[in-house]
């Protein structure tokens, strides 16, 4: 039998090709786009899965108080870890390390920058990082490193053991071990070597002291629980650990530790009020939602489709039950048809994702691929299928095995009009849901639209920043390298800081003012720089001046924005601060509140002041109309000069603020498809609907013709019903999707405000593409020869 349903649906389904190919393909889309967001899905919940002991690791971290603020930080001071072996032994084993950071290798005419970490010994246990060359004892010496896989590949060709590279320009580092490539949903994706963290300290004077130092917040923590210990059992143990070590500037912050346990660093990297905030999850489950609406929508096309063409399987519905087929047995021969529809469609869903796979990682920023070399993607799919078949083929199998024999053989069958009713329910919903992505996609662009558009108080366009990685850039005298650049001709000025301006900042919880409450610590941004920094990146006052060279005492000013000028007082020009108690500073000029870290949140009062030792980052600005590969071209001479070994690497200043929205730019781009789709999808099941109307009402269209009617009258008849369709799909999913929107804006302090305006144009774009896509079968029926549906009669 299983045999004759097939045959017979392949039958079917040749006659109807038209019909067919639609169904098919519409299946085939939805089929797609949940085949894309589980693999997604898939990926976002795996994430540090290949970690061996993924769930029992986790990273220290504190919770500060600001005044009335709160932070959550990693970092630590590197004491902390010898702290917590020593006094807690039974929580397990403790590693070190230094945040990832990027350096320059070079090996004969190989030169690399890449990304890696100081780490101590144990953190290889910890993390269970699989070494294909070496041991786990391969960063016992202070003069080696571990490479990755692809890294050895790309400076030695593989065979890396034992040979020497040059770093960051410094000293020579024999290769101990070679570690497999972190998979790209790892936290530490990207990192291509390992480095002892004795070298870290034995590089400069500075480091050193970080050894014991309770003061230096430069480090972090990572715990491998012992099996019976939880994150939270551990954190009571270290919540006060570091008030405990902390000087009275320490303790004025109120330090407090957590385990943050590893299955929630990627799905809770945020922290809202010092909390983890659910917001990269919130995202899975809603394309995860997405991804069962669409294939749902998919199923109701099927539905509607496979109805619409009820007139012409009636007949045969009839002669089988007069032959004596049972009901049982047509909605099994339906259902395989379903089945075969299916099939087809998931092997198209499949070919269509392996082709659109590669656009996908690039939008999505992932490195998906089809697992079809695990076993369980075989059980999953051929789950999928037969949940498929059996969602979309239950209502046409049921309806169409329900047709009476004696009246569709005697031709007096007629749908009963509260049969349309189910089918008009699916349209509405089809709608219902499209009109929410719809609005969900322009409420993403309107709120980026809306975070570009603000007022950054600093300029992009034209300047160039440079990492200052080596001994001999960080070294070299800032006012020789200054008057180089500027001889140029090309470049109109430059400057050196901590950090960018595009990028983050420091704290420091000792900063005091006269009249200052003691027990008031508000969360202070500090930016130390050249004098020239301000000048370099377009800094706008409101109030006081810029530094000046020409001021001997602004050796110790500082610039303040508007809400630092605020916490401050009153007439704030020439008042006076202090780190603690070190040295005394003044405030010379009051710039506008910038945007640096988010543009999407509100900003932290910020403080600049002069400092040349310890700079991290170079900036420089390009003269107007300068031809920029020519500009380029004299920096990296000029730079080269100073730094002859290392390889020139620079950002544009536009294109690194660019990235802050890099997050939001994808949500949207991947919302704005899945949203067209949906709508394409929705279309294809009112066109079904369309056909099944035209269809039911064929002969009553060729009367009304036969007495008069014109084929906009019955254009218009049949068209008034998608759009009440319409209207209705309106009425419930504006306040649904206002709600949703509502709730999504929630997590940006700096967001967009929604207007009616935005409602009333998604309407009428609802209602045109139902116009749109009912017109034709309305239009086609209008036009038929009512000669040709009235000749039975």
């Amino acid at each position: 039998m299983l045999k004759n349903y097939l045959v017979i649906g392949w039958r079917s389904l040749v006659r109807a090709a038209g019909f067919s190919v639609i169904n098919i393909l519409g299946l085939a889309a939805g089929l797609t786009i949940a085949l894309l967001i589980g693999l997604w899905v898939y990926d976002e919940l795996s994430f540090n899965k290949s970690f061996a002991n993924h769930d029992r690791i986790a990273q220290l971290f504190h919770r500060i108080s600001f005044g009335e603020e709160d932070l959550t930080i990693p970092d630590l001071p590197y004491p902390i870890g010898e702290a917590l072996k020593s006094s807690y032994p039974e929580l397990g084993d403790i590693a070190m390390g230094s945040g990832m950071g990027e350096h320059i290798l070079a090996h004969d005419e190989t030169i690399l920058t890449e990304t890696g970490i100081f780490i101590e010994p144990s953190f290889l246990k910890v993390f269970s990082i699989k070494m294909t060359e070496g041991t786990g004892d391969a960063l016992r010496e202070i003069h080696s490193i571990m490479l990755s896989e692809t890294l050895s590949q790309k400076i030695f060709g593989g065979q890396a053991m034992g040979k020497m590279l040059r770093f960051d320009n410094q000293e020579q580092l024999m290769v101990t071990g070679v570690f497999e490539d972190f998979p790209a949903n790892s936290h530490f994706a990207g990192v291509e070597m390992f480095l002892p963290i004795e070298y870290f300290f034995a590089s400069s004077k500075v480091q050193s002291g970080m050894r014991d130092s309770w003061e230096h917040y430069s480090f972090e923590c990572f715990v491998l629980l012992n099996p019976n210990v939880s994150p939270i059992e551990a954190s009571a143990k270290v919540e006060h650990l570091l008030f405990d070590h902390s000087s009275d500037d320490g303790k004025a912050v109120k330090p407090k530790g957590f385990l943050f346990p590893m299955e929630k660093w990627h799905l809770y990297a945020d922290f809202d009020d010092a909390f983890p905030a659910p917001r990269r999850i919130r995202f899975v489950w809603m394309f995860g939602l997405i991804g069962i609406f669409v294939l749902v929508l998919a199923c109701i096309n099927f539905m509607n489709l496979s109805t619409a063409r009820s007139e012409m399987r009636s007949k045969e519905v009839g002669v089988r039950k007069v032959m004596g087929s049972l009901r049982n047995q047509l909605v099994r021969q339906f259902l395989v048809e379903s089945l075969l529809v299916v099939v087809i469609g998931f092997f198209l869903a499949l070919l269509i994702a392996w082709g659109v796979l590669p656009a996908f990682n690039e939008l999505s920023g992932k490195k998906i691929s089809l697992p079809t070399d695990h076993p369980i993607f075989y059980l999953v799919s051929i789950s999928f299928i037969l949940i498929t078949a059996f969602l979309a083929g239950s209502y046409p199998a049921l309806y169409l095995s329900s047709f009476s024999p004696v009246k569709v053989l005697k031709g007096t069958f007629k749908a009963s009009r509260y049969a349309r009713v189910p089918r008009k329910v699916m349209v509405v919903f089809q709608f219902t849901i499209s009109l929410i992505l719809i609005i969900g996609t322009v409420v993403v662009f309107l709120q980026l639209r809306h975070a570009k558009d603000r007022p950054v108080g600093f300029d992009r366009e034209g300047i160039i920043q440079l990492t200052i990685r080596t001994r001999e850039l960080a070294n070299a005298d800032y006012n020789t390298l200054r008057t180089d650049l500027l001889s140029t001709g090309i470049v109109e000025n430059m400057a050196t800081s901590d950090f960018p301006i595009t990028g983050a900042a420091s704290a420091d919880a000792s900063l005091t003012w006269e009249g200052k409450d003691p027990a008031f610590r508000p969360l202070i941004a500090l930016n130390s720089c050249s004098h020239d920094f301000p000048a370099t990146n377009g800094f706008q006052f409101v109030a006081g001046r810029d530094f000046s060279r020409d001021v001997s005492s602004d050796s110790s000013a500082m610039i303040v924005n508007e809400m630092a000028a605020e916490l401050l007082g009153t007439d704030v020009i020439g008042k006076k601060l202090r780190f603690g108690s070190g040295r005394e500073f003044h405030i010379v000029g009051v710039i506008k509140d910038q945007v640096r870290s988010t543009p999407f949140s509100k900003q932290s009062p910020h403080i600049y002041f002069v400092r040349y030792s310890g700079s991290q980052f170079m900036t420089i600005r390009f003269n107007s109309g300068a031809a920029l590969q020519d500009a380029l071209k004299k920096v990296e001479d000029v730079i080269r000069k100073h730094d002859p070994s290392a390889p020139f690497e620079y950002k544009f200043q536009d294109e690194d603020y660019a990235r802050l929205f890099h997050d939001e730019e994808r949500l949207g781009k991947l919302a704005a498809v899945f949203s067209s789709l949906a709508i394409f999808i929705s279309c294809i099941g009112m066109f079904g609907l369309a056909a099944f109307a035209a269809s039911q009402r064929i002969k009553e269209i060729g009367i009304r013709k036969v007495l008069g009617a014109s084929a906009f009258s019955v254009w218009r008849m049949l068209s008034a019903d998608f759009l009440l369709l319409a209207v209705i799909a309106i009425a419930i999913s504006f306040p649904s999707a206002y709600y949703l929107a509502s709730q999504w804006l929630q997590q940006y302090d700096y967001r967009v405000e929604m207007t009616w305006v935005m409602f009333a144009l998604t309407g009428i774009l609802a209602l045109v593409i139902t116009l749109f896509t009912v017109s034709y079968q309305a239009l086609r029926a209008a036009w038929t020869n009512p000669a040709n549906t009235l000749r039975s009669d």
